[in-house]
């Protein structure tokens, strides 16, 4: 430790013990401990003292003993040094400490003055070296006038030029805080954002959240951040989170957004509570827990708050009720909202709900026809979707095929051994309405479960190939559509020409199978070829081309032996 002249010395002389002396140092009073303190800074002047007269033209030398004065609390005197300095390059750390002295002294006006010159100097880092010996008081002062200065540039304006000023100043009151400075923090973040810095403004919200986890404007801030970046879940994660803690800032927060963002904002949130409304129904049973529905009621209730007009909001509260079995209070609200015979399809299909869990089935069914395939909140009993199927069948029967459908829909919500049954039923109505491509699908997930169970019947399974072979033919895909033929004929071949024969009829499948055979013997895929006349033989043992054809293979070959 450098010491001052004329201060005592510390240390231990050639007999003494070094370890008795630092017990010794322990044992001193406060007021002997605070001499040996204070003389650092007188120590550190005297070696500025010194490097002066051996460099009599630097600026470092001079700034080193004004700081060392301002810790001896001789501040006029250091104000004085710092003012007889002709600085060359840089001047940043000479109006650094102008600023914090002037400050120190009171004079707010010249304090306003250097700080301006420091931030257009474009260094304000110099502050930092300063900053690590400056007084706590002085900090705290420097912190708290600078957040004021931001403060007030901004409330005048919010040019490009006034925003970036603003920053510098917040960037000082953050230094001078230590980097806890959590209000400079967010006015900075939203600086950022403002300049179109948005990483940058997330890396300052993220900074506030790590020590406060729960603060509700850093969250919103960052989630309308990760929103002008497009992000939707990081997005929706930070608005639900501040949600959760306070639902009515958070709301006032949404609407202070423009419209455009604060409908992409409320859509976001839709779209989360659905999916997550949805994965909870499937995964639980309803009814459901209140705790697994609490997102949802946060959600809904804060949708509804932003605007009570839109519908869609409305309707998902009344699902999250039905979800969690409060069938009264969803009727309540239904009527409430939409009248007692709403005229859309939407809430009629939830009036059609409610009715299904007081049992009046058949006149649910007929109001859940109405509901369109996409939408998924249907929470009731299973005797709804039998009772939608036996409907599907009256008005089917009359072919009144677009009703079936409709109810057939609702059918195919079900679970268990009916599913299968309804989506056959499903499957045929839209053959018969010419949706092809809609029955294939159908189709798949119901072959797909005697794939996967194995299935011991398979004149069933037959029966079930010739269907979406019929539909796929229709829909231009015959190579699919004869791969199904040929193992509904393997399975079980009465049952699959008894299909055929219903469906597209035995010549035109027949039909199928030579077109299909030529270009496999075209590519001389001469295996391919065979089974395909085989299996079109057996649909039409009786055409010619097919039986022309498989005599030409057979010579191709080397010996009938190859290919039976």
């Amino acid at each position: 430790m450098l010491e001052g002249p004329g201060e005592p010395k510390s240390k231990s002389s050639p007999g003494e013990d070094p370890q008795q002396v630092q017990q010794e140092d322990q044992q001193q009073t406060p007021s002997k401990r605070d001499n040996h303190r204070s003389g650092t800074p007188a120590g550190v002047q005297s070696l500025a003292v010194l490097l002066i007269e051996l460099q009599p033209n630097a600026d470092g030398p001079q700034i080193l003993a004004a700081d060392a004065l301002y810790q001896l609390g001789r501040v006029e005197e250091a104000y004085r040094l710092l003012l007889s300095i002709r600085p060359t390059n840089p001047r940043a750390p000479i109006l650094a400490r102008l600023a914090l002295l002037q400050l120190h002294r009171g004079f707010l006006y010249d304090t306003n003055q250097l700080l301006k010159k420091l931030i257009l100097c474009g260094d304000t880092s110099c502050l930092r070296p300063l900053l690590a010996v400056a007084q706590q008081k002085d900090r705290a002062l420097l912190q708290g006038h600078c957040h004021q200065s931001a403060k007030r540039i901004l409330d005048g304006t919010r040019e490009e030029s006034g925003v970036r000023e603003a920053v510098a100043y917040l960037s000082i009151a953050i230094m001078a805080a230590g980097g806890e400075a959590v209000d400079s923090l967010l006015g900075r973040a939203r600086c950022y954002a403002l300049l179109g810095q948005r990483k940058t403004a997330i890396f300052d919200f993220s900074a506030i959240l790590k020590e406060h986890p729960k603060h509700i404007q850093a969250l919103c801030g960052r989630g309308f951040t990760y929103l002008m970046l497009n992000q939707q879940k990081e997005c929706t994660q930070d608005i639900l989170a501040a949600l959760q803690i306070n639902t009515d800032l958070v709301t006032k927060d949404i609407l202070s957004l423009k419209d455009r963002a604060q409908k992409l904002v409320c859509n976001w949130l839709h779209q989360f509570c659905r999916k997550s409304l949805s994965d909870i129904v499937v995964s639980s049973s309803v009814p459901c827990h209140e705790e697994q529905l609490r997102e949802a009621f946060v959600i809904g209730g804060a949708l509804m708050r932003t605007d009570c007009r839109d519908p869609r909001w409305h309707l998902l509260y009344v699902d999250i009720l039905l979800a969690k079995g409060e069938v009264k209070a969803a009727g309540a609200h239904l009527c409430q909202v939409f009248g007692q015979e709403p005229r859309d399809a939407a809430p009629q299909a939830r009036v059609g709900v409610v009715e299904a869990w007081r049992q009046n089935y058949r006149s649910a069914a007929r109001r859940l026809s109405k509901l369109t395939e996409k939408d998924p909140s249907i929470y009731c009993a299973s005797a709804l979707y039998q009772a939608a199927a036996q409907e599907a069948s009256g008005v089917s029967s009359c072919g009144h095929w677009d009703q079936a459908l409709c109810l057939l829909t609702v059918a195919v919500q079900a679970v268990g051994s009916h599913k299968l049954q309804y989506l056959r039923q499903r499957a045929a109505c839209l053959a018969q309405l010419g949706l092809h491509v809609r029955a294939v699908a159908d189709l798949d997930r119901v072959i797909q479960k005697h794939d996967s169970s194995c299935s011991d019947e398979p004149q069933v399974w037959a029966e079930d190939l010739c269907r979406r072979g019929r539909s796929l033919v229709l829909c231009s895909r015959e190579g699919a559509a004869l791969e199904d033929f040929t193992q509904a004929l393997e399975l079980h071949r009465d049952q699959a020409l008894l299909c055929v024969e219903a469906g597209l009829g035995r010549l035109r499948v027949a039909e199928c199978f030579l077109r299909g055979a030529l270009q496999h013997y075209g590519e001389q895929q001469l295996s391919n070829a065979w089974t395909l006349i085989e299996s079109g033989l057996l649909v039409d043992g009786e055409n010619t081309e097919l039986r022309r054809l498989r005599a030409r293979v057979k010579r191709e070959v080397a010996g009938p032996c190859n290919v039976n």
